[in-house]
């Protein structure tokens, strides 16, 4: 293996890889490409952006393909059925938004280009002339990504697209001398056809690397919530608030990974975290500062400060009047990204009230975590059932944070402002 590529070892970014050179150097530039399949891209796709962005760091030039021709195809690959296809004007949207996206994740100078330039200019016959003359039927049977697919049906116009995608590498190769192709693991059979084409129409040796999709400790996969749900890059998807406690949230035995993959400090300035972190792994420390660097990163250091000081405010015992200072669209954020609830009135009995929220079960549930000292609201200790939320000043006018036990914290609210 080359030297070069240990440290990207290291950081758990590399899964498979053909020869490669023993200077980065000499492969000139490196691509990766993204299909436009959604209007924005989520954390599976900021793994590989992370590969290209070390890759930079080691003198190789940047490349970043986005699929306008290719999505229209659909990329068989890791799907269990064909992609619904997209209208053009869709696929032109999500172009627009991925390419905003990608210019605020690569802090540096890199190239980025649309495959429909060079893709759309062909005919049929010409495509299959250029290429298909070169890839063989059997060639492509043999790989994974079509074999899975076979019994289950697989059209033609997703069996042409490992050869859209090698003759991107190939039109890179000419065009800017790119000689390595990266990508997620799922694209290891796409990335080789792309080699293969480039070998047979030029005769030079080109190359290819992938990252491993990153799983948990527990053997999960990343990037989704616990329902299931994919973590967006974009605000209108996911918000910061959640896009910050995605973060906070994650098991120390992640954090080596996690902090590898993801953050843009030198290897030693992570480990020399993690020390830290070890010593009290109760505070969050590895946690917070990626949370802290991914946000900023991606929505801006004000918005990040912003973030992190609600959370600290919620969840670490911080003054809560400090969140009346917040817009109402942030706070709105805040609210519907935790567990909350409604109540008719501030008059009800506090129990009636939380069970009416559907913050506790039952009134029964209540008077035991009264009895334990494990109820709060906005801070201030339940000391009987005999109250109504009218007697804890609420926050805004009209909000209410609860807290049950040490962990579990919730909002109610009122539909309206209370009366001034």
């Amino acid at each position: 293996m080359a030297a070069w590529l240990e440290p990207l070892k290291r950081r758990y970014l590399v899964q498979d890889h053909t020869p490669l050179p023993d200077t980065p150097a000499s492969i000139g530039a490196a691509y990766l490409g993204i299909d436009p399949t959604a209007d924005s891209l989520h954390l599976g796709h900021l793994v590989p952006l992370q590969l290209l962005y070390h890759l930079a760091q080691l003198g190789i030039k940047p490349i970043v393909v986005i699929g306008g021709a290719t999505a229209r195809i659909g990329d068989p690959s890791g799907k269990k059925a064909e992609r619904p296809l997209l209208a053009p004007e869709v696929i032109q949207r999500n172009t627009q938004a991925i390419a905003q996206q990608v210019a605020r994740l690569l802090p540096l100078p890199f190239i980025l280009v649309d495959n429909y330039e060079w893709l759309s200019q062909f005919s049929l016959l010409d495509f299959l002339r250029t290429v298909g003359k070169h890839i063989t039927v059997s060639y492509l049977l043999a790989k994974e990504t079509i074999a899975a697919r076979l019994e289950g049906g697989l059209s033609f116009t997703e069996f042409s697209y490992p050869l859209l995608q090698a003759y991107d590498f190939y039109h890179l190769f000419q065009r800017e001398g790119c000689r390595l192709q990266i990508g997620g693991a799922d694209q290891w059979g796409n990335i080789t056809t792309g080699i293969e084409l480039v070998r047979r129409l030029t005769g030079v040796e080109v190359y290819g690397l992938t990252c491993p999709l990153l799983v948990r400790a527990d053997g999960t996969k990343f990037g989704k919530t616990e329902s299931g749900a994919n973590i967006w890059l974009s605000a209108d998807k996911t918000s910061p608030y959640a896009f910050y406690q995605f973060w906070i949230g994650q098991a120390d035995a992640d954090m080596p990974r996690l902090l590898g993959v993801f953050s843009t400090r030198s290897w030693e300035a992570i480990e020399a975290l993690l020390r830290q972190h070890e010593q009290d792994p109760a505070r969050r420390l590895a946690q917070k500062a990626l949370a802290y660097e991914m946000t900023a990163r991606l929505h801006g250091s004000e918005v990040a400060q912003t973030v992190q000081r609600i959370s600290e405010v919620i969840f670490s015992g911080g003054d809560l009047s400090s969140l009346e200072e917040l817009t109402p669209e942030f706070f709105a954020q805040v609210v519907t990204e935790m567990p909350h609830g409604a109540v008719a009135s501030a008059q009800k009995p506090i129990l009636e009230a939380l069970v009416e929220g559907g913050i506790l079960r039952s009134k029964s549930e209540g008077r035991q975590l009264i009895q334990q000292g494990g109820l709060a609201i906005n801070r201030q200790k339940v000391p009987h059932e005999y109250l109504s939320l009218a007697d804890f000043p609420p926050i805004r006018k009209r909000y209410w944070l609860v807290q049950r036990g040490r962990k579990h914290f919730a909002w109610l609210h009122l539909p309206e402002p209370l009366p001034l």
